[in-house]
């Protein structure tokens, strides 16, 4: 949205409002010349920008039942929702573009516009998987998800935890990177809340933060020729860390896991993002708890490479190929529904039931 976008739906509003003999605006709609305000100045029509005003759009249809097409205001509003669903279903880099500290900004800014403390919930799930190759002992993997659950009009947004910092010129870019391929690929699914609106959009956000956090999955990249690090990155000090930075470089290896990823391999990335989301590997595991999804051998406790699935398959994603692929299915948003459910449960929904969709 330009500025000068700004302006005309501004003055439209206006000149109906003033058609219907209305001054000001009733119910939870507040003031849609801040809200446009704010809309322009902190997101410049990014998507969570839309978001909020048309959840304001949401709450001022339901506190308006009864109005029709006679109503000026309703007419007003309506315009108002198709001209921003229209634009937040666009697909430009303007749309989506996003500052680092996005999130937050999103947080803040819709406390202020709907008058609503509601913040969102940090939620922590320990996995663990046993898997067994063949001919090899039976081996216990342990790790952590970090999510953060909350609402944005018709963005259901969760928030995953990382921290990459390896040094090196090419890292900002790197991670960068890593968000767009990951967010590309996941951001496919909607999200019923069981409250009678219409769907959401299920958006994850690879949320980047500093090693020092404990809140996070910590990330290194495959390096060479020194190899990982010779201890964890926040126990380093500085003339280490620099030392350590200076002799590697981040490329392409073999072997990549949860914590360690080939940076140059798409495939491999968006399959670690799945582990962080709360999902098992999907070859040679003979078991796993703390996963929503219920153990079935004919889907875990096969060869790598060999179904349809992400976290079984990381040759390629490319639909259109005569070779195998890893894709989603529904089992990979299990325990995000689980946090999702929980969400509710804080915000006084406890009784709805979600519904994920592809």
């Amino acid at each position: 949205m330009t500025s000068q976008d700004c302006e005309k739906m501004r003055k439209k509003w206006a000149d109906d409002l003033k058609a219907a003999g209305k001054t000001a605006l009733s119910g939870k709609l507040l003031d849609i010349d801040g809200a446009l305000s704010a809309l322009w100045s902190t997101y410049q029509g990014s998507k969570l920008g839309l978001s909020i005003l048309l959840e304001m759009i949401d709450r001022w249809h339901g506190e308006h039942a009864g109005a029709g097409a006679s109503d000026k205001t309703w007419l007003a509003v309506t315009a108002l929702e198709r001209w921003a669903a229209g634009v937040y279903h666009q697909s430009s880099a303007t749309v989506n573009a996003r500052g680092s500290d996005f999130g937050q900004k999103v947080i803040a800014q819709r406390a202020v516009v709907l008058k609503s403390g509601q913040l969102p919930l940090k939620i922590s799930y320990e996995i663990k998987q046993e898997q067994q190759w063949p001919s090899q002992a039976l081996k216990t993997y342990k790790w952590s998800t970090y999510l953060e659950v909350a609402e944005h009009g018709p963005v259901v947004l969760v928030r995953v935890f990382a921290a990459y910092d390896p040094g090196g010129a090419k890292s900002q870019s790197i991670k960068q990177s890593m968000k767009n391929v990951i967010e590309s690929f996941w951001n496919v699914a909607k999200v019923d809340l069981g409250d009678g609106r219409r769907a959401r959009d299920l958006q994850f956000d690879l949320t980047w933060v500093d090693p020092s956090t404990t809140y996070r999955e910590l990330i290194v990249p495959k390096t060479t020729p020194i190899g990982p690090p010779p201890k964890p990155l926040n126990l380093m000090n500085p003339a280490e860390l620099k030392a350590w930075r200076d002799q590697v470089s981040e490329v392409r290896g073999v072997g990549a896991n949860l914590g360690t990823w080939d940076v140059e391999d798409r495939v491999e990335v968006i399959h670690e993002f799945g582990h962080m989301i709360g999902n098992p590997d999907e070859y040679f595991i003979k078991s796993f708890e703390n996963v929503p999804s219920p153990y079935r051998a004919d889907i875990y406790d096969k060869p790598g490479f060999t179904t349809d699935s992400i976290m079984n398959n990381t040759d390629n994603y490319d639909k259109n190929s005569n070779k195998s692929y890893g894709k989603i299915h529904l089992r990979h948003f299990d325990t995000v529904k689980r946090a999702i459910a929980e969400y509710l449960k804080c915000t006084g929904r406890a009784a709805n039931t979600v519904t994920i969709t592809l």
